[in-house]
């Protein structure tokens, strides 16, 4: 029987946070960037200080972050128990990424069952026993197996062919009940192979590892799987950070479906993309590992029932991203598990990690660039005209190549230019303090073609509503508002636009309803916007640029 839930023991305003397999390679890496940004959201929407990070864990940790407020706590999820102490507070989140892997999986039936079945229905049924529970569960590609030819979705029925696959795809219906039950929030995230890990372990996809990580070290090596064979792959800061993501969203903002897992999203790359990119990023290639390939077909067989390119677009309208090119994976882990002086002395722009492409077309690109407090962009290159919009009041620190340091003070709202195609901008950024910096950084690469070009000036058109805030030979920006409540129609005349949502709100007229911070529209114009928010609690703030190209 169900036992009533013990009393309330949560301090206002502060939570805590259980990882389990916390130990591991990606724990540690969510626990690092959760413990650097110092806040999460909670059940009921309210951003909540971070008191304490429990890392769960039948294994030891190696090089744990010096933080008064991590905890490591050795268990068993396989014992309910256990998982009963361990959620001993109202109002946490856990993220749940003990697991065992495919391999070990198919070598020991009875362990992948009990583990990674049983001890996530201890996992749930504690958070069950508290109210207001978050949980986020890391499934897995690995659920598709059989299914027809094309990018795998969201919709595409779960036929596994491995153990691991079939305990992942159980697991996502857990989570989908116990929320439909109202007895704790669940999401999950359906991960693609997040690569590469800094040691061997039992997944059949280890070779996307092994591809960049041997390599790098200075190690041959010869590779199990066929070079040309494509696999869906993320880097583990993206897959860091859109796990905190899907934790901090709005209830809101799930209410679409009664279905809580979504693929992330993912490159599909093979282990030759990936050869090449390594070689991309460093200074001296005749320093990295020889790569040969020995496929062993049946392998190869199984592994291509996993995920090769899975479509994350509910993930992607909900603000999650991907890494902006399989550079920016090498060179990501080449910097922070290998040795940073392997690398290029500058990166292009779509190889340094922490800038994710969010848009792109023959007009412009856009790049949500986020930097946690105390970290340190790759020195990096812009070649182009650039808007920069910031969200997040941030003290940084700016290193221009060649340059002493300089400090910076990022205002919200603020909105930069930077002339890039006269003069490039070569530097790296520090995030000296919280909270974490986020801008978008919108490239006008088709200005580049008419920049000498004989152009007729125009004046700004006058749009009610809209309100001038910068002007440049390539774009002018404008800031667009509605209060909470309010609708509004807007005529507006530009050939192209970009619309950037700055503070969001739910509304009608544009996207698919709930507008959050970073979302990102461009539209042919002319056209008549109408919007109106919805509820009296947010009101809505948009950068509209226009295209002078």
């Amino acid at each position: 029987a169900r036992r009533a839930p013990p009393a309330p023991t949560r301090p206002p305003y502060a939570m805590k946070v259980v990882v389990t397999g916390g130990c591991g390679f990606l724990g540690l890496q969510v626990a690092k960037r959760l413990l650097a940004i110092g806040e999460l959201t909670s059940a009921d929407d309210q951003k909540q200080e971070v008191r304490e990070v429990v890392l769960f864990d039948s294994g030891t940790a190696k090089d744990l972050p010096k933080d008064p407020r991590l905890r490591v706590q050795p268990g068993d999820i396989t014992d309910p128990a256990q998982c009963e102490k361990l959620v001993d507070e109202d109002g946490m989140v856990v993220f749940h990424l003990a697991s065992v892997m495919s391999g070990q999986g198919e070598e020991d039936f009875d362990l992948c069952w009990r583990v990674n079945m049983e001890g996530t229905r201890n996992l749930l049924e504690a958070c069950r026993r508290r109210r207001n529970s978050k949980f986020i569960f890391a499934s897995s590609g690995a659920c598709f197996g059989e299914r027809a030819a094309g990018p795998e979705r969201d919709d595409t029925k779960l036929l596994p062919r491995t153990s691991y696959g079939m305990t992942k795809a159980c697991c996502e219906l857990m989570i989908n009940d116990y929320t439909r039950r109202n007895f704790l929030d669940g999401r999950t995230a359906r991960l693609p192979t997040v690569i590469p890990r800094p040691e061997v372990n039992s997944g059949l996809p280890g070779a996307f590892s092994t591809v960049i990580r041997e390599p790098l070290k200075g190690q041959s090596c010869v590779l199990n799987l066929s070079p040309d064979m494509k696999h869906a792959v993320c880097g583990f800061r993206v897959l860091a950070r859109n796990l905190l993501h899907l934790a901090d969203l709005p209830q809101a903002a799930l209410s679409d479906s009664m279905d809580r897992a979504m693929n992330l999203p993912c490159l599909s790359l093979s282990l030759s993309d990936l050869e090449q990119a390594v070689a991309s990023v460093v200074q001296d290639t005749a320093k990295l590992g020889k790569v040969s390939y020995a496929p062993d077909p049946a392998l190869c067989e199984k592994l291509g029932s996993f995920h090769r390119d899975m479509d994350a677009t509910r993930a992607r309208q909900l603000g999650m991203v991907a890494d902006s090119s399989a550079a920016a994976i090498a060179a990501d882990f080449a910097a922070e598990y290998v040795d940073a002086a392997l690398l290029k002395p500058i990166v292009e722009l779509p190889q340094e990690p922490r800038h994710w492409l969010v848009f792109s077309n023959s007009h412009l690109r856009v790049f949500r660039v986020e930097n946690a407090p105390g970290d340190t962009t790759l020195m990096h290159v812009h070649r182009v005209d650039s808007l920069y919009f910031f969200y997040t009041p941030s003290s940084v620190q700016n290193t221009k190549w060649q340059e002493a340091p300089m400090d910076d003070l990022l205002q919200v709202g603020e909105v930069r230019y930077g002339d890039h195609g006269n003069c490039t901008l070569t530097h790296r950024i520090h995030n000296k303090a919280r909270p974490l910096m986020m801008c978008l950084d919108v490239e006008l690469a088709g200005f580049e073609a008419v920049r000498h070009a004989k152009r007729q000036k125009t004046e700004p058109p006058s749009v009610a509503g809209l309100k001038l805030i910068k002007e440049r030979p390539a774009a002018r920006v404008y800031k667009l508002s509605l209060d909470a409540g309010a609708k509004g129609s807007f005529a507006l005349p530009f050939q192209r636009m970009l619309l950037l949502v700055h503070k969001g709100a739910r509304v009608t007229g544009l996207g698919r309803g709930l507008l959050k911070p970073g979302d990102v529209f461009f539209q042919e114009g002319p056209m008549e916007l109408t919007l109106e928010v919805i509820g009296s609690r947010h009101a809505l703030s948009l950068w509209l640029v226009e295209l002078l190209y």
